[in-house]
Parts: C-alpha cells; structure tokens; sequence
C-alpha cells in the first residue's frame, strides 16, 4: 500500500491536533511529513523535530532549553504561526503521568491553532487515558511503485553508464519483487551494495539482492526467507494437492484478474507428521515462482521481539510488503489453539482474533499454506471454508506412492533408480512415511560406504525394516486423526 499521504493530509486539515504514526522508518516518515508540510503550508512551512537526545530543532540546530520532552511540548505551545511538530523518541515516556496529563493539555489547546503534532512509534502503545486525543495511522512499507521510484535512484546515482547498458530485460522488475518488503532505507543499501564489484546485472545480482533481503527479513526475529526451492515433481505422490495448485498456478496473473478470478486464500494440510506437509509448503512457492515467507509462532510468543501482538501484526505487515508471496506457517496448533481461543483476554486470543480477520478480509496477494499435525487442537473458526480454500489430509503413502518417494531420494543422490526394484521396496515398506523412507535410503547409503559397496535392494529392505514406524508408535493416535479427516478434509492422495 502507498505512503498514506491523503489520509494525513485530511486529518491536518479536519484539525487533528496529535496524530500518531506507527513506523519503524524514521527518515522514509520524517521527509514524507516534512514534505506535506511544505505543501499544505508552502508560506510557512515551520518543521521541527524533537528526539532525547537533540531536543527541538527546525533546522537552526539543538536547542538546549527544549532537550526535555515537557520543555519541547511547552515551546510547541508558545510559538506562533502554523507548523508541524515531529517527535520521535515520545512512545518511551508515555508511562509518565506528566506527560500523559501535558499531551491532553496540549491537545486542548493545539486544536485551536493550525499547529499539528505527530508522534512516531514502532508499536501502537497508547496509554488508555490518551486514547481519545490521538488519531492513529500506520505507515506501511514501500509498494511497488515507491519501491521503483527507490530502484530507479539508486541505479541512476550508483550504477556506471556501462553497469546500467549491462541490465538484461528483467532485471527492474525481478529486483523490484526482490525488495518488496523491506524498509526504503534497507531497499536503498541492498541495492547499493548488490551494485559494489559487479559488471553486469542479471540474474546473480537479482540473487544477491535475494540474499541481502534473506538477512534483513530474518531480523524481525518471527520471519524466515526460504530459499531452497522443491520443485513439484520431488514430492512424491499427493495427486490431488498437484492438482489443484496446477489449475491454480496463473491465479495471481493480471490475467486472472481480469477473467473474474479471485486470489487464493490458502490451504490448510494437516495429517501425520513425516508425510510431506511441509515440503509442499516449499513445492506450492515454487511451483508459483513466489518468494516463500516462514512464520514462527514460538518466537512471536517468545517476547524477544516485544509484545507477541506486536511482534504477530509486524510480521504480518512485512508479508503484505512482500505480496504477492506464499506464508507458511508450520504447526499451526502450536500457537492458534481451543485453549487460546477460550482464555479471554491474553495474548494468544487476541492473535487468534487478529489472524481470523485477517485471513478473511485481506487484501493483498498472499497465499497461506498452513501445515497441522494434531487437528483436533485448533478451533472450528479456523477450519470453516473462508477462511483456507481447501482442507487436504496428507496420511501415509500408499504403495505406488512409496515407490515415488523410493525413486525421488535415490535419484537425489545420484543413484539410477532403474537399478533397483522399486515395486519390491515399496510392497515391504508398508506403514513407512516419506521422512522414514528417506531416512531408510540415508541409512542403507552410509551402511554400502562403510563396507565399500554399491548400493543394493538388500541394504535397502535391512535398512527400513530395522525403523520403527511412527503408524505404530502412534497407531491409536494415526486412527483417530484419519476418522476425523474421513469426511472433513480431502484427501491429498488419491
């Protein structure tokens, strides 16, 4: 979404005397406000910002008698004339009564002149007795068209004349797809330092800036940027999963927008673990040629990165920055339960209510593919179609699909598969997930390297036959869970 200009501008001229904005990019704000400033007020465009460290000043330098935070308010107050008044540093104060009772003084008296005063704060963390007194808009990171103006800058002022004859065709565009996401500071320095020692920009460059946006994405402590790509065809059988993202695979052209089609919400897989949930996850991004965004749950509750609300809603925003993209969210049970659900007012209720209308109403292309391994935790809400496209049941391979799984790990690690007999692995294997299949191929390679052999069909039963499978293990749980699915889920097999 663009920079909310016209939402502000109106709340200037409607006479809002304090607007909060929630941003973490200082100076993308600063010079946005500084500039609607200059056009709202072109004759006297009176700017000045105050931080802890520097107090108030509008361009003449620090004034000393304003460095306190109740000083600036009181000058902001005193001086006349039109302006804006932008405080960085003013959320770490917000627990002080003084302050709490100088801004409402100060919103009294700043509605009856054309003074307005903006508040910037990564987070939305008003006291209850500002509330009223305070317009909030959340600033969100650069869309696409900034994101080009941003790209443009950059190469015209960094990149050589003979760097810029370099671009092939596609470079502005999968750059720009690599950027989305990141902060306009951050985009600008990714580029620049992608743009250092290079002669030609392609595709490795698009993979540095790839990289550089892996690094800063994993920052945020709750987001993870995949990069290992799983093509369709490594994942053994699930025909019916295959299927449906195959007559999906052009939902998020423009093409299919102008047939009429909307975007897909997501799929829920839930079944037994071990079984390929989440390298579907990986399969679906690829098999889309979309940028694949992991969500930990355990570290939005961890409060490492703040409050577990906070740190939810400012990943979720990122993934909005990077759209369209596909959101996976492993173990899903783990964070959004039936006892979260019914706990009232505690962090992971409201996450839940968060999550629920944003997966119902959101508006950017982004395709959640969560994977559940016990069903029976998460509440109805979540399950009921608007909220995911399809529910698929992954349970263990089958035959011929344990054939597949067979061929595909054997393949991997340079083995023909016609060297072997397949039907005979796949018919003595039976009750063995994907996971263990592939751990039985793993075991049987390391136990011929050992005794300095080729690899055989014998090693290979010895190998799976010595695992003890998780169907027997959980046989009681594995039961239950397919008579829940038998007529709530599709089966990802056919």
């Amino acid at each position: 979404m663009a920079f909310p200009t016209k939402t502000i501008e109106t709340f200037v001229k409607a006479g809002y005397p304090i607007i909060y904005l929630v941003s973490w990019e200082e100076e993308r704000v600063e010079n946005t406000i500084r500039s609607i400033g200059k056009g709202l007020y072109p004759d006297s465009p009176r700017f000045s910002v105050w931080s802890c460290t520097d107090g108030l000043e509008d361009g003449a330098g620090p004034s000393g008698e304003s460095k306190g935070l109740l000083e600036a308010l009181d000058k902001v107050l005193e001086e006349p004339g039109k302006g804006f008044y932008f405080f960085k540093d003013i959320g770490f104060y917000l627990g002080d009564p003084r302050v709490v009772r100088k801004l409402k003084d100060a919103y009294q008296k700043l509605r009856k002149t054309p003074k307005t005063l903006f508040i910037l704060a990564s987070s939305v963390d008003i006291p209850p007795e500002l509330e009223k007194e305070m317009a909030v808009i959340d600033i969100d990171l650069p869309d696409r068209a900034e994101t080009g103006k941003i790209f443009d800058y950059i190469i015209k002022s960094h990149a050589g004349e003979a760097l810029r004859n370099s671009m092939s065709p596609t470079f502005r565009e999968a750059s720009i797809n690599a950027l989305q996401g990141l902060g306009a500071l951050e985009m600008e320095l990714a580029l620049r330092r992608t743009l250092v020692g290079r002669d030609g920009l392609g595709d490795e460059a698009v993979d540095a800036l790839l990289e550089e946006k892996a690094q800063l994405v994993r920052k945020t402590g709750t987001l993870d940027f995949v990069r290992s790509r799983v093509d369709i065809d490594e994942v053994g059988g699930l025909e019916n999963i295959k299927e449906w993202l195959d007559v999906r695979r052009l939902a998020f052209s423009s093409e299919a927008k102008e047939f009429g089609l909307d975007v897909p919400k997501g799929v829920l897989l839930m079944g037994i673990s071990g079984c390929g949930k989440s390298l579907c996850a990986k399969a679906i991004a690829t098999s889309w040629n979309l940028p694949l965004l992991r969500l930990d749950l355990n570290q939005v509750y961890s409060e490492s990165q703040g409050s577990p609300e906070e740190a939810f809603r400012k990943a979720i925003k990122t993934v909005e920055a990077t759209a369209p993209c596909v959101l996976w969210i492993d173990e899903i049970e783990a964070g959004i339960t039936r006892s979260g659900e019914k706990s009232g007012d505690s962090p992971t209720s409201r996450i839940f209510g968060y999550f629920l209308t944003w997966m119902q109403e959101k508006k950017y292309p982004v395709f959640v593919t969560a994977t559940a391994n016990q069903i029976d935790l998460l509440p109805p809400e979540i399950l009921r179609k608007g909220r995911f496209d399809e529910i698929f049941f992954v349970t263990l391979p089958n035959q011929k699909e344990r054939r597949e799984i067979f061929r595909i790990h054997l393949l991997n690690r340079g083995k023909n598969p016609a060297d072997f007999d397949l039907d005979s692995l796949a018919k003595n294997t039976e009750g063995l997930s994907g996971a263990e299949i592939e751990q039985a191929v793993i075991s049987a390679l390391f136990e011929s390297f050992s005794r300095e052999k080729e690899l055989t069909d014998r090693e290979l039963i010895i190998a799976a036959s010595s695992i003890v499978p998780l169907s027997t293990t959980m046989r009681e749980e594995i039961s239950k869970l397919e008579r829940w699915a038998s007529n709530r889920a599709v089966k990802a097999s056919r």
